[in-house]
Order: C-alpha cells, then structure tokens, then sequence
C-alpha cells in the first residue's frame, strides 16, 4: 500500500455562487470520504482547505536569479487549488473510486504518488518522481 497526496481544485468565483443546498452537498461528500477512508483502514495523515486564490502570493524567477513576488492569483486557468487530503496506506485504484464522490459543484481531483526523502535521498515510491 501506497501514500498519495488527493489534490483539489476549485473556480473560487464558482465557489462563491453555491447554493446553501450545493455546499451542504459537498461538505457531506467530504465527510463520507473522510468516513470511508476510515471504514477501509486507510489513514488520512493530514487535510486542508487552502484560502482564496485572491489572497495567494505567488514567487517566480525573473530568469536573471532573482524572484518575482506577485499577489492575487496568477495561473493559467480558472481552477486554483483548493485544498488536499494526504492518504496513506491504500491503492491508486481504490483511493480513486473513493475520490470520485468529490468531483461535484464543477470542482476536480488530482491523485499523485507522494514521495519520502531522508537526507535529501527519496526512501520510497521514488518510482514516482518520473513519468513513466
């Protein structure tokens, strides 16, 4: 059994214009997710929520080895990330039927292999630091 990082993703504009009935629905998810994940003995070793990409501070090379420190959110795309679950102790397979009670109200999910490093040297899944 494997360790992976559950990332979630949001439109916080989206977010914003739930119904009460929307945001009940997906706070219920969650908690079944949260129930399952202990039914199959599967840990959750830590969960957050992530405040609103609005309030985000972003840090980029300017290419010339210095940063760029910009406020407000500045991807590509409409989704920000809005939270994660950090599952240990399950199956990519499994964890991903489980996760799928997530992707509602327009949100999506991202599952990724997390990797432990001791002393700077990936202890294990170092598999997953490459594509293939």
């Amino acid at each position: 059994m494997a360790e992976f990082t559950v990332v979630l993703y949001r439109d916080d504009a989206r977010d914003e214009a739930l119904t009460p009935e929307e945001r009940e629905r997906a706070w219920a998810a969650h908690s079944g997710f949260q129930q399952h994940c202990a039914e199959q003995g599967w840990e959750i070793v830590t969960t957050r929520a992530l405040g609103a990409a609005s309030r985000a501070r972003a840090l980029r090379s300017d290419g010339r080895a210095g940063v760029v420190v910009t406020d407000g959110p500045y991807a590509e795309t409409a989704e920000q990330v809005a939270g994660f679950y950090l599952v240990a102790r399950t199956s990519l397979d499994a964890l991903t039927e489980a996760v799928s009670a997530l992707v509602l109200n327009g949100e999506s999910v991202e599952i990724r292999p997390t990797v432990r490093f001791v002393d700077g040297v990936p202890v294990d899944g170092d598999h997953a630091l490459t594509a293939s």
